[in-house]
């Protein structure tokens, strides 16, 4: 462990004095891998979902990890309880950055050990998530299998305590190199706190029974990307991530998407995403979910396998 914290201090001082205070895609500073473990700071904003087993919708999964032979079939999907989470990270170890995740519930899978033996496993998986800027990108796809894209975010907090966020990716608008943010947004919800003041912390998933632990199948790449943050990898990984506050908010979510990103009135966007007025399926257009402001998140070392 000692080694592992070496290494992780010795990558993050590099890429630190590489980059100074600028994390943005606009830096010219290359990628520097920066392994797990990660601890980082932010905001946490989650809405849950539930979706019955059967197939999943097609926007469950970005275009380049559907197209991808075998991707969307790694794992059989079986519903149970799904997520989605908006993050604002104010501090990492590859600098702050916003984040949009779907978890759209439990996958049955099979693990093989050390020793050989394959078993059959059921936890989460990230199936779609977007990110601000390309350190995160490519060090998440790297680390632990977590299929991060480059999306704009347009965050606006009211006076009220409100606060709405626009997600405008880079991989829906049909360019192959994902150079830029999409002109309409994927999804987008307003979030107005309801009761304040609650401390949280997903360590009581343990104490209630609930498996939080993500496995994310091997991922292709994307050797055309702009700025070559699309790595794919070779094998299975999994991880625990930690998130706790003392300051967490119960409010409601409003879901509603007006017309979204879809071209005209076909339903689709222009990669095929169905559109869903309340984004997902089975989604009301006020859902109760939580804020944990000023939270502290962890993404440990993962498990290797395959």
């Amino acid at each position: 462990m000692r080694l592992s914290a070496a290494l992780v201090s010795s990558a993050v001082a590099t890429a630190a004095k590489a980059l100074g205070d600028d994390w943005t895609n606009n830096s010219t500073a290359p990628i520097e891998q920066v392994p797990a473990p990660w601890a980082l700071h932010g905001t946490v904003y989650s809405v849950a979902s539930v979706l019955p087993p059967g197939e999943l919708p097609a926007k469950a999964y970005g275009p380049l990890e559907r197209a991808a032979p075998g991707y969307t079939t790694a794992a059989e999907y079986v519903g149970l309880l799904g997520m989605i989470q908006i993050i604002r990270y104010t501090d990492s170890p590859v600098g702050p950055y916003d984040e949009l995740l779907i978890v759209p519930g439990y996958f049955k899978y099979a693990h093989v050990d050390a020793q050989g033996r394959t078993t059959e496993r059921l936890n989460p998986s990230i199936t779609r998530i977007y990110v601000s800027q390309k350190y995160t990108a490519r060090n998440g796809r790297l680390n632990w299998n977590i299929p991060k894209h480059l999306a704009k975010f347009d965050w606006t907090d009211e006076p009220d305590g409100s606060t709405t966020v626009k997600v405008y990716p880079f991989d829906t608008t049909g360019d192959a190199s994902e150079s830029g943010p999409a002109a309409l947004p994927f999804f987008q919800t307003t979030f107005t706190p309801v009761l304040g003041g609650l401390p949280f912390s997903t360590d009581l998933y343990e104490w209630i029974g609930i498996n939080a632990t993500l496995a994310q199948p091997p991922l292709p790449g994307n050797p055309a990307s702009r700025y070559g943050e699309l790595a794919g990898t070779a094998r299975w990984r999994a991880v625990v991530p930690g998130q706790a506050s003392r300051r967490s908010s119960l409010g409601l979510f409003d879901m509603d998407q007006g017309r979204g990103d879809q071209v005209g009135d076909t339903g689709r966007n222009p990669v095929g995403d169905e559109f869903f007025r309340n984004f997902w399926p089975g989604t009301p257009g006020l859902a109760l979910g939580l804020k944990m402001e000023n939270a502290d998140i962890s993404f440990g070392e993962p498990e290797i396998w395959g």
